[in-house]
């Protein structure tokens, strides 16, 4: 028996790099994994995955749908219930990073990152609220980030994961009562995606980036699925509202 067997996940932006770690390690113990891509273009990396899940006899399927549209993340929510009955978890990961300056930050690259990493969330609490209450429990995760409090970064990533913060403590104070837990992860750094592009863009290298964790290295994406997995279960019962940072000791500085 896994930890999660039975219970249908989505996790958005889970075609790759964080969000596909996140959704073997939620799988690999029974989850009905719902690998969620934002455009047409990432279809085949969510295909592959589900693939991927299949063949080590878990059950998944992929569905598109841009978490900025409230329509679309609409038709995703009620797509999952008419098919399993059920949402169980819902891991807000889909996120934007621009990586730019101050002096380059310009209105629109704003509103993107916001759309994205803020309202994003919110369509898709809202929508998945509505099945969650009905059954009387449920469990969001969001993914934070420790540039929430740090402030390393970009003004407007930090923005939106720091508020994201709050929308999360905000949801387990309000929805406690029906059996609902809200939490977050904030990822430090790790050897994704994101963070090759961000030392890219920097003057620091790799090394450089890991002088900056104590425990001396910079982690795989799958330390953020093993957090996922743990919040989602059981394990973490009674706890809610809460902000589990993943970071090897980042933020100790």
């Amino acid at each position: 028996m896994g930890k999660l067997d039975g219970r249908v996940a989505l996790v958005t932006g889970g075609q790759r790099g964080l969000g596909a770690a996140i959704v073997r390690e939620l799988a690999a113990e029974g989850a009905i994994s719902v690998v969620n891509y934002p455009w047409p273009l990432e279809a085949e990396a969510a295909e592959g995955l589900v693939r991927e899940l299949k063949a080590a006899g878990r059950e998944a399927v992929a569905m598109q749908a841009d978490v900025t549209k409230t329509d679309e993340v609409a038709a995703l929510v009620a797509g999952i219930r008419d098919r399993f009955g059920r949402l169980d978890i819902l891991v807000n990961n889909a996120g934007l990073n621009p990586l730019k300056t101050w002096e380059e930050l310009d209105r629109e690259t704003w509103d993107a990152t916001i759309s994205v990493n803020l309202t994003g969330v919110f369509n898709c609490c809202k929508a998945a609220l509505d099945v969650m209450t009905a059954q009387n429990k449920g469990n969001i995760i969001n993914i934070a980030s420790v540039a929430a409090f740090i402030g390393r970064g970009n003004a407007d990533y930090i923005a939106s994961k720091a508020a994201l913060l709050g929308l999360t403590r905000s949801l387990a104070r309000q929805y406690g009562k029906y059996g609902i837990r809200s939490n977050a992860i904030s990822p430090g750094f790790h050897n994704t995606e994101m963070t090759q592009r961000a030392r890219q863009t920097s003057a620091e290298t790799a090394d450089e980036f890991i002088k900056m964790v104590p425990l001396g290295f910079l982690a795989e994406a799958d330390s953020i699925g093993k957090a996922a997995l743990f919040l989602a279960s059981d394990d973490s019962f009674y706890i809610t509202g809460h902000n589990l940072v993943v970071d090897g000791g980042l933020t100790l500085r």
